[in-house]
């Protein structure tokens, strides 16, 4: 087995195809790969914009249409939604119908693995040898790995990897990259972004003329107007240039989009090392290089026009990441072309297996353990829901940012929420400032939550000061508790909610949970431990039901045991949530 063989720079291992060593070494490679890819994949993230993808593609299944109008929001309901992902919701919703919402892990890691794998054979391709392909693919993957949630954006790595492989050291047929950008522009905004690499890549780098120029132009721009093929039109281009250049926009201030130099938000500790490494790219210009690399002018451009997108953004690193490897593969393939041994070749890539394989052996590869762990399951509002569904209760509720997607998953619109994910897609910057000024209890935060017109508060008991929402909510006599469940609290408004009698959540181990922190607060720890074991006998990976037993384990001076149930539960995911 060999890897794809362009035009290399070098004369490595790639060109030496003829031995079965080689061949086996190759196959280990790509083992290697996978497992090492596979093992970047385990992030713990709150996944929240997750749970809306899978309601919008069941929203769009119902209404028969692709152009949408908001159903699930009091603030924005009937106005028009620019939902440029709806392929990605479709997807979604299909495989969630077809195999439940727990396996969407598994989509996750087929699409990391297809990524970082085209990558992998692109760099090979294009550097003549696949160990410095491995390497520079694996730091890719590593640079990525904090930015690696179940969401649409993936997509956009995927079609990212995609184009190198296609247009990488060789000339793929224009028709092929149409399909590919009709597909893009509908699963992911990041297509604005692939039409920016495509030109990079269309351009001749090493035979510049009139003709060549000429012919990436109207590769190019058929590439462009095939993006019109969606729903949406022109909006779709519109609305990624706004945000970028509309720097008043609150919505620039969420975590996940501000600069990786600024607090809060996703944290990429190996992004402050590689974002030197581009200052090294003169190294090519030295003539004793030059004799022996074609300097790679694709990835020195696309690493600085997304190293620029990096430093203004932090979600643009996973791109940075890919860009770079590309820079160095060639100049790493030199180094590793003088170990031409084809015995040492397969020690190598021996070791690269074995690397994977000890990065892969703690972690589960059961769906419903990764689940919980890699969406942050548990800090959903699950027996809340299950309690809003057993009631029939709906009306218009004021929720955490995070929990709106959900929200929408359970009740598909019969509770409608004030702000949620889908940011300004659909919602003005006057709410969402309003929304954050309630969730860090600002001056008048209190009167903001009352003119909202909302029915219900929704709130977590540990974010957001929750405890102190709750008792000067409450203080004020126009709001009265409903009910408590493990994560959150649920407010009624006394004038426009009438009492009536309530069912219980349905029994199970979310209700169990419940019962488990509510008697713990209440000093309870005997029926906390035992509600908590309960839990733990359905799902024994629960986190919260574990660090409940953890933590009233050791206040009962009982460490052996509480060193047990942590090992145990760490066993089945090895979170650092878990302590």
């Amino acid at each position: 087995m060999s890897f794809p063989t362009g035009i290399p720079s070098t004369a490595g291992v790639a060109a030496q195809p003829g031995t079965k060593a080689f061949g086996t070494a190759n196959l280990l490679i790509l083992v290697a790969a996978a497992l090492l890819f596979l093992s970047w994949g385990y992030t713990e993230m709150a996944g929240s914009d997750m749970w809306w993808h899978i309601a919008a593609g069941r929203e769009l299944v119902q209404t028969g249409t692709l152009w949408m109008v908001d159903d699930w929001s009091f603030t924005a309901h009937g106005r028009d939604w620019l939902n440029h992902e709806w392929l990605a919701d479709l997807i979604y919703y299909g495989w969630v119908s077809a195999w439940g919402v727990q396996t969407l892990v598994y989509w996750k890691w087929l699409v990391l693995v297809a990524t970082f794998g085209m990558l992998l054979l692109a760099l090979a391709r294009s550097c003549g040898n696949p160990l410095a392909a491995l390497v520079c693919s694996v730091f890719a993957v590593a640079n990525a790995a904090p930015f690696l949630d179940v969401r649409p954006h993936l997509y956009s790595l995927l079609g990212f990897s995609l184009l190198l492989l296609l247009r990488l050291q060789r000339r793929a047929a224009t028709g092929l990259l149409v399909l590919v950008f009709i597909a893009w522009v509908n699963l992911h905004g990041g297509f604005f972004f692939g039409l920016m690499a495509l030109g990079i890549l269309l351009f001749p780098w090493r035979e510049p003329s009139v003709a060549g120029i000429r012919g990436a132009v109207l590769a190019g721009l058929v590439c462009l107007l095939a993006c019109l093929l969606n729903p949406s039109g022109l909006k779709v281009f519109l609305y990624p240039l706004a945000y970028a250049f509309d720097g008043a926009s609150p919505f620039r201030q969420i975590g996940e989009w501000l600069s990786p130099f600024k607090p809060g938000g996703i944290a990429s500790p190996l992004f402050f090392y590689l974002m030197w490494l581009p200052l090294l790219a003169p190294v090519y210009l030295v003539p004793a290089l030059r004799r022996k690399l074609d300097v790679p002018w694709e990835g020195i451009v696309l690493t600085a026009l997304t190293l620029a997108m990096a430093l203004t953004s932090r979600r643009f690193i996973p791109l940075f990441g890919m860009s770079l490897a590309v820079m160095f593969a060639p100049l790493l393939a030199l180094c590793l072309d003088r170990l031409r041994g084809a015995g040492l070749n397969l020690a190598l890539a021996a070791v690269a297996l074995l690397v994977g394989l000890f990065r892969l052996l703690p972690y589960p590869v059961q769906a419903a353990p990764a689940f919980h762990y890699l969406v942050a399951e548990y800090t959903y509002p699950v027996d809340m829901l299950d309690f809003i569904e057993a009631n029939h209760i709906t009306g218009k509720v004021f929720s955490l940012w995070n929990w709106g997607g959900y929200i929408h998953w359970r009740t598909d619109g019969g509770l409608k929420v004030y702000v949620d994910g889908r940011a300004d897609t659909i919602y003005d910057a006057a709410t969402y400032r309003n929304y954050v000024t309630v969730l860090g209890s600002g001056p008048g935060w209190l009167e903001l939550v009352e003119a909202s017109g909302a029915d219900y508060v929704l709130w977590p008991h540990s974010r957001g000061n929750g405890g102190e929402k709750l008792r000067e909510l409450v203080a004020t006599g126009r709001w009265r508790p409903v009910y408590s469940d493990a994560v959150s609290w649920l407010l009624a408004r006394t004038a426009t909610v009438p009492e009536r009698a309530l069912e219980p959540s349905p029994p199970g181990p979310w209700r169990d949970l419940a019962m488990a922190r509510n008697s713990q607060v209440a000093g309870n720890t005997d029926i906390a431990i035992r509600y908590a074991e309960a839990v733990r006998e359905v799902m024994p990976w629960h986190r919260d039901a574990c660090d409940l037993l953890v933590s009233s384990y050791r206040n009962r001076g009982e460490q052996g045991r509480a060193q047990q149930v942590l090992a145990d539960c760490r066993s089945y995911f090895p979170s650092e949530f878990l302590r």
